[in-house]
């Protein structure tokens, strides 16, 4: 009898681990494996507007510790006279499992004289996420700890996976869904915001129906809380952005879609 019981207790505890490890996940039928985007990168300071650069997002099928998963990577360059101006050289990956649950996030920064390595892993193992986050710049260490979140949380590169999987259909203008972002060593309150569709220009030469998005994050290195990013994605299947603006400290960025490979469903554009 006894071993009957420590058998029951061993199973429901495999099975509570499972669902706490599940809570984050989602179903994807937005994207698949091969997409590849590409943008040309544009900074705005004062008077100042220009091309700074190009950016490529691409999605792959991996394995992340075992485990079949997505490995998102984004590459940024600048370009021609931004290049002297000021050196912008950026890699970025994450991986996030099959329901995208984040796993971790890498970003490898060389902006003007300062080089910045950024790793954070997540384990859902314990129940809730602990988040171990590190962050070295011009090689001195500035914070090397783990967050523990009850809820799901996300990185600056995950989160736009996530923004692309909801249901915007079922959503009124002004509406939003709350979740949490990592930044730096904390975590913050994220929300995204639902507001309506627009018509917007790539630089393919197409017009896309957009859906769009605003984000709202209490983060410092934002200025305009109530607007840190908006994010132009289609109004279709496949959710590609096809714009985001950023307002930083000094300036704001935007980048606009330049080129679509491997999109899972046909494209719906003017």
């Amino acid at each position: 009898m006894r071993i009957i019981i420590k058998i029951s207790i061993i199973i429901l505890a495999l099975l509570i681990g499972l669902q706490l490890k599940g809570q984050c996940g989602i179903t994807n039928n937005t994207f698949q494996s091969g997409e590849e985007l590409t943008y040309d990168v544009y900074f705005k300071y004062g008077l100042l507007h220009k091309k700074a650069g190009t950016s490529t997002l691409r999605t792959k099928d991996d394995r992340y510790k075992g485990q079949d998963a997505y490995k998102m990577t984004m590459i940024a360059n600048s370009t021609g006279l931004a290049k002297k101006v000021f050196t912008l050289s950026d890699t970025m990956y994450c991986y996030m499992s099959k329901t995208l649950e984040p796993l971790s996030y890498t970003k490898y920064a060389h902006e003007g004289s300062d080089y910045t390595q950024e790793y954070i892993t997540y384990n859902y193992s314990s129940g809730n996420v602990d988040v171990h986050t590190k962050l070295t710049r011009s090689n001195k260490l500035r914070h090397d700890t783990i967050i523990t979140s009850e809820k799901c949380i996300y990185d600056m590169m995950t989160v736009v996976y996530y923004a692309r999987t909801l249901d915007y259909k079922q959503m009124k203008t002004g509406e939003s869904k709350n979740s949490l972002l990592i930044s730096g060593k904390t975590k913050v309150d994220i929300k995204i915001k639902y507001n309506g569709t627009e018509k917007i220009d790539a630089n393919d030469g197409k017009n896309y129906d957009c859906i769009v998005l605003t984000l709202v994050i209490s983060d410092k290195a934002f200025e305009d809380k109530k607007e840190a990013m908006k994010i132009y994605i289609t109004n279709d299947q496949n959710r590609i952005p096809v714009r985001i603006n950023s307002k930083l400290k000094v300036g704001s960025s935007y980048v606009l879609l330049k080129k679509i490979l491997g999109n899972k469903y046909p494209l719906k554009n003017n």
